[in-house]
């Protein structure tokens, strides 16, 4: 129930509450009650009751009993509910309802949101505790208290079950199967043929069908043993971790974005990797969980055990404009508890968040001591208010080889490149002593600055200004997206030759400026500087020089008369720059000049310039272009220049060399290449400070209530003696053989994945709520196994597929239609629809398309254009893979919160924003035209249609059975037969008569084959059986 239809539920209950206690009270006056005096005895039936009555039945009565705790039921009274023994007969001070109704805490005060009781009715209810809370019989519900869940003790090995016809029982599992169907007078099915059996096998532990040579293999394989020597091989196959992975990834919510609207892409994939590798290598699932949860934590932890605490680092990010980052770490860090509770304990933690779970033995405190394992979490987005990033904390894996050669064969290009820039740079520099020389020589008459006053300045959208005593003038107020300054300026200097603007900063501008974007990046553009004369006359200017120029923004665009183009000094923030133009002509003044000055800037976002100082240059530069700085460093001798001034001069003279600019250029991209060649990272928990944890009230994280150490729901097994206080004590309490739940949720996840459904339905919900389970001791029979194995989860797997149970054919019963339609009792095979992953890996397998590769980034397979335009920054772009990158196993397919891969959307694939214990499986007809007209799955049909063409060789008939082999393991039957031949006969009469049609099918270095009408009715033949129900279902 959400916070506000539970806030509407209570509310109503409260109004009917104050409508009750009125009523009450009336009924007290009427019958002559008067207040308590010391020494009377309470009565329970005429002052206790009437008070529980009107104030505590509408929430703990008959027909709610919120915190589990009814009122009108003396036992359970008694008894308590979640939070403890409401009423302790003669302790009013431990009575759970005495400290609720004095609590000053409104979050705790009962009646919750509605006045508190009256001082006499305190008094009442504590004086009847104090006096033994006697309750006379026959008054309230005799309701006893209900025993503990079954899901809350722990799990036992229970007694084996005895069975009429042990014939059929190839393990314990079919004798606790059998035993249900035996009293349902139920016979289990025959065990389905081995073609189907291999297939089924195959499909489970691996995610893909056999061959066609494996399977005839095995169909004629006569030894006893020879199922479980195929058992044995395909769970030591790589493939097998690949095809584990796939659920355990729903789980972890793995994906290769953020999500949110930005959506960007960050690299996890190495944790991907992990999980393969650690199922491959059946990892005790103890250990699994350990390092998943706290493998940072470990003593001496290895890289691959950071590397599994990814699995809490899976969460969404929210990097959009107004972020609250404090906000987005305690959201984090709900989904972390909430998603620990759903995959280890199949627990609904979340409804734990705002107040008691309304059904289930847990409290919302029990919650908030959980949420302190993971409050020590850093924040993962920064910014200024505007945009965020994304910064959580990462780590850099070790180069592969592959990178480490590249990166020593790049090392030996940069040593050669600076080897010869630097013997350029010394070329060049032995001129420069007579540069200096030629360049005083050169200053005949040497530039002078005038300061110009500003008599006047506009801002043409509404930014307002202020005079400063040096001469400037301050931007202020409003910050215009685009805006134009008009400025009257006055000299009484002659013979100008040039002016000089000057961006200065200033407290009051943004990052002190000297623009007025954003203050981590006060830049400006200036578009056009314009200077005219008073009549509106243009005053020709035919060079600039600046101090710095933001690369593609040089200062020269300030005067070129283009309104696309101009200066700007990203990112050189935060300090003064100025701007030198030369006039084309000079100007003369009798007197006092009057010059007008127009800046534009157009750029957008409010990148404007926030201070302005003007001067006027007399004289001439004979060396154009070297700036005032350079001339003052010059006069000065050498012997006083500081290091920094003889750098500034160094590389000034440098870069007027084009031979040494060319050669730093080409040592500039060997660096970047260099820089390219960097380590793979991955995201990882790190415990970044000690935080008080506290009680969110209503789950809202700016209303903290009481503080919690770290703690676990008492109703479950406790805390391991040892069991440190972090996430590393969390994970040890988790796999505690003691604990009720860990193994049951494991196995029955595990049997859901085989069977189609767990043998506790609701695989995310062990709760009062969920279903009951069908086989409650088998479901024991494997969690002891599963722990008692060493947490093997190949033995359960072993164990199950071994089993007549599993192994019987799944073809549908009349007999079971009205007894057991949805076989619950397991009296035949699973059939169901494979997930999206395993369709697509199955029709690549069938059309020999598929490529082993283990391991690595995410690959990009064809999906339909445009499927990732997007409005946000820095937006990922879907670049489709090519080579053998393009024909991978789905588990490696880039997951894209926001839009993951089309086909796996359409067949039920979650977005994994948050963690997803079972699938939806669906039947629409976008399924069907997925098959039929997606581009990956016509270039898989192209490919199986030429796979069967290609067979050395066979007759017609022959190639039609090796197709349907391929594609379900199986011979056709002898009307399936017929309508392939019949198919095959008229697509190809067709094609003979359209040629054209044909080319349009088979690829294009195919088109110029003699026979290409036969090869494009294979591949029509292809498509067919690619599109078939059996195809893609397990049966």
């Amino acid at each position: 129930m959400s916070a506000l239809i539970l806030s509407h539920h209570c509310c109503a209950k409260r109004r009917l509450s104050c409508f009750l206690t009125s009523a009450a009270i009336g009924i007290l006056m009427l019958s002559g009650f008067s207040p308590l005096r010391a020494g009377d005895t309470i009565n329970f039936k005429k002052q206790v009751w009437p008070i529980l009555q009107a104030s505590c039945f509408g929430c703990h009565g008959a027909d709610d009993q919120q915190g589990q705790l009814r009122l009108d039921a003396q036992a359970i009274a008694l008894h308590g509910g979640i939070g403890g023994p409401a009423i302790v007969p003669g302790k009013p001070d431990e009575s759970l309802l005495i400290q609720r109704i004095r609590s000053d805490d409104d979050e705790k005060r009962m009646p919750l949101e509605d006045d508190p009781l009256s001082d006499d009715d305190v008094a009442v209810l504590v004086k009847w505790i104090e006096q033994g809370a006697r309750w006379p019989d026959g008054i309230g519900s005799a309701a006893k208290p209900s025993p503990k869940h079954w899901s809350y003790t722990s799990p036992e090995r229970p007694a084996i079950p005895s069975v009429e016809d042990t014939r059929w029982v190839s393990n314990a599992i079919d004798l606790f199967v059998l035993s249900q169907l035996e009293s349902h007078q139920i016979a289990p099915s025959p065990e389905v043929q081995k073609r189907r059996l291999i297939r089924r096998l195959s499909l489970d532990l691996l995610g893909i069908p056999p061959s066609v040579d494996e399977v005839e293999r095995f169909a004629l394989d006569e030894r006893p043993d020879a199922y479980a020597r195929l058992v044995e091989r395909y769970l030591a196959s790589p493939l097998y971790g690949e095809r584990w992975a796939r659920p355990w990834l729903d789980l972890a919510r793995y994906a290769d974005s953020n999500g949110y609207q930005a959506d960007q892409y960050r690299e996890v994939w190495p944790f991907r990797d992990w999980v393969i590798d650690a199922l491959n290598r059946d990892m005790p699932y103890d250990q699994f969980t350990v390092e998943q949860i706290a493998g940072d934590l470990l003593p001496n932890a290895t890289l691959a055990q950071k590397i599994a605490t990814g699995f809490h680092r899976l969460t969404t990010c929210n990097v959009e404009a107004g972020v609250d980052p404090e906000a987005n770490r305690v959201e984090q860090v709900v989904d972390r508890v909430n998603t620990t509770g759903m995959v280890w304990l199949g627990t609904t933690f979340e409804c734990m968040q705002c107040h008691n779970h309304k059904y289930d033995p847990f409290t919302q405190k029990e919650y908030y001591q959980v949420f302190a394992y993971f409050n020590q979490t850093p924040l993962e987005v920064e910014g200024n208010g505007v945009s965020y990033n994304f910064v959580g904390p990462k780590m850099d894996l070790p180069l592969t080889a592959k990178q480490q050669v590249q990166r020593n064969v790049v090392n030996e290009r940069l040593e050669k490149a600076n080897t010869k820039l630097n013997e350029a740079r010394e070329t060049i520099l032995a001129g420069l002593p007579q540069w200096e020389t030629d360049l005083l020589e050169s200053l005949v008459d040497e530039p002078k600055w005038h300061l110009l006053q500003i008599d006047a300045f506009r801002s043409k959208n509404g930014a307002g200004h202020r005079m400063l005593e040096d001469g400037s003038v301050l931007v202020t107020g409003e910050r215009p997206d685009i805006d134009t300054y008009e400025l009257q300026i006055s000299t009484t200097a002659d013979a100008i030759t040039g002016f000089k603007l000057e961006t200065l900063t200033h407290d009051e501008l943004p990052g002190k400026g000297p623009g007025r974007f954003e203050a981590a990046r006060p830049n400006f553009v200036l578009n056009e500087f314009v200077l005219t004369d008073v009549g509106g006359n243009s005053i020709p200017l035919e060079d600039a020089i600046a101090d710095y120029s933001q690369p593609n923004f040089d200062v020269k665009n300030a005067i070129d008369g283009d309104l696309k183009t101009a200066w700007a000094i990203a990112a050189e923030f935060h300090k003064p720059h100025a701007a030198e133009f030369l006039t084309s002509e000079v100007i003369r003044s009798d007197g006092k000049k009057q010059l007008k000055l127009r800046l534009e800037m157009n750029y957008g976002g409010g990148r404007t310039i926030g201070r302005i100082r003007l001067s006027a240059m007399t004289g001439t530069r004979s060396m154009q272009g070297v700036s005032d700085a350079i001339v003052a460093i010059v006069k000065t001798p050498v012997a006083e220049r500081k290091p920094a001034q003889t750098k500034q001069l160094t590389d000034y003279y440098l870069k007027q060399s084009e031979e040494v600019t060319k050669l730093q250029k080409q040592v500039d991209a060997v660096k970047k290449e260099l820089a390219d060649v960097k380590p793979t990272t991955t995201l990882v928990m790190v415990e970044d400070q000690s935080r008080e944890t506290h009680v969110l009230k209503r789950g809202d994280f700016k209303s903290p209530g009481g503080s919690v150490l770290m703690g676990t729901p008492r109703v479950l097994n406790g805390l391991p003696e040892e069991a440190p206080q972090n996430r590393l004590g969390l994970a040890s309490w988790i796999v505690d053989r003691s604990n009720p739940l860990t193994a049951r949720v494991a196995v029955n996840r595990w049997w859901a994945e085989l069977f189609g459904r767990g043998i506790v339905a609701t695989e995310e919900d062990f709760g009062t709520q969920g279903d009951r389970p069908t086989h409650p001791k088998l479901l024991d029979y494997l969690a002891v196994e599963f722990m008692e194995s060493g947490w093997s989860m190949k033995h359960i797997h072993r164990l199950i597929v071994h089993s007549s149970t599993y192994r019987q054919s799944s073809k549908s019963r009349d007999d079971l239609k009205d007894i057991d339609p949805n076989n619950l009792l397991l009296a035949r095979g699973p059939r169901f629809r494979l997930d999206a992953e395993q369709i697509r890996d199955n029709a690549l397998q069938i059309s020999g398309l598929l490529q082993h590769k283990i391991g690595g980034p995410p690959v990009y397979p064809p999906q339909p254009n445009g499927l990732w335009r997007h409005v946000g920054r820095n937006a990922p772009k879907y670049a489709t893979s090519t080579g053998t990158d393009r024909y991978r196993r789905g588990i490696y397919t880039v997951w894209r919160r926001s839009a993951p891969y089309a086909s796996f959307t359409n067949f039920d694939a979650p977005d994994r924003a948050a963690c997803v214990v079972r699938r939806a499986r669906t039947n629409t007809p976008l399924q069907a035209l997925t098959l039929l007209n997606d581009v990956a799955f016509l270039e898989m049909a192209r490919a199986f249609g030429e796979r069967i063409h290609a067979l050395p060789s066979g007759s017609r008939d022959e190639k039609i059975v090796f197709a349907f082999q391929t594609a379900v393991s199986r011979y056709p039957t002898a009307r399936e037969m017929e309508i392939l031949q019949e198919v095959f006969e008229s697509e190809l009469t067709k094609f003979k008569e359209d040629a054209g049609r044909a080319k349009k099918i088979v690829d294009e270095s195919q088109q110029s084959l003699k026979d290409v009408s036969e090869l494009a009715t294979w591949i029509q033949i292809g498509h067919i059986l690619l599109n078939l129900d059996e195809t893609i279902s397990k049966g």
